[in-house]
């Protein structure tokens, strides 16, 4: 009979999966250690890894990612063997992403760095906003204006009529979000959203960091992709409380419906600690190079 192996394993399944043997002994080290670490429940927290990029291009790609992940309670700067646990990134890329392989991976990952992974109706709406502030000034206030302009702007880039009332749906809920967000300080008072690119743009920050985990991608591979991500994110907004609003807009109009509850809160928590923090990277790093 083999004797009973007791210790911990760090690592499991990847390359650098190491084994601590008798551990046990320090069992009220370890204790006294989990007792002092942020409790679970809470809805974020901002982990920083102080020997991974703090400055520079990588550092501001991943701290475009660094929203999913104080949400997820991970790690947001760092690009190693496991985003969190080898075995569940694994599963979060198939039964979230149905990602499976490689080839799946690198489409996915093309998918976020086009803008293409959220539903282009959102962009077009917040582009014809963008267009009338540009063109009239103080006619983005005007809900009925909005409306009827985007119905317009939808017919002549032939599309079926029939598509017009879920456009102008989707305008409520947008109006309706961005009220909430006000409320809540995710927009300052007078804010408006511009675009939801971020939305994309930050997953696949994380979604590169899951595909090296899984081994789908090489730490090359990944590395550019969160580089990629960082240049589109100045591109398509202004500041990170802009970049913020977006990503949770984009967010929210994917999975919460208007009910406020767990895609809401927790990537709002995420978002205060973020802006606020002192030692957050979005109070580090500068969105823009400018």
């Amino acid at each position: 009979m083999l004797a009973e192996w007791r210790g911990v394993v760090v690592n499991p399944g990847t390359p650098t999966e190491a084994h601590f043997p008798n551990v046990h002994k320090q069992r009220k080290h370890w204790k006294s250690l989990k007792e002092s670490t942020p409790r679970a429940g809470a809805d974020a927290i901002l982990r920083t890894k102080y020997t991974g990029p703090l400055r520079g291009p990588l550092a501001h790609g991943l701290a475009c990612g660094a929203l999913l992940a104080t949400h997820n309670k991970v790690i947001w700067n760092d690009i190693g063997d496991s985003y969190d646990h080898y075995a569940e990134d694994v599963l979060v890329l198939r039964d979230a992403w149905g990602v499976t392989d490689r080839d799946g991976c690198l489409e996915q990952l093309s998918f976020l760095l086009r803008g293409m992974n959220s539903p282009a109706e959102i962009e077009f709406l917040l582009g014809v906003r963008e267009a009338m502030a540009q063109r009239w000034p103080g006619t983005q206030d005007d809900a009925e204006a909005w409306r009827k302009i985007s119905a317009d702007q939808f017919l002549a880039h032939g599309n079926d009529p029939c598509g017009i009332p879920a456009i102008q749906e989707l305008i409520g809920r947008i109006l309706r979000y961005e009220a909430r967000f006000r409320a809540d300080g995710v927009l300052p008072p007078d804010g408006r959203i511009t675009s939801t690119l971020a939305y994309d743009y930050g997953r696949a920050v994380n979604f590169a960091r899951f595909g090296l985990s899984a081994r789908y991608l090489t730490s090359a591979e990944a590395e550019q992709a969160i580089l990629e991500a960082g240049e589109l994110s100045r591109k398509a907004h202004r500041t990170w409380a802009d970049f913020s609003a977006g990503y949770i807009l984009g967010r929210v109009l994917r999975f919460d419906e208007e009910a406020y509850g767990e895609f809401y809160h927790p990537v709002v928590a995420a978002q205060r600690i973020l802006l606020n923090e002192p030692s957050s990277p979005w109070r580090n790093i500068p969105f823009n190079d400018d």
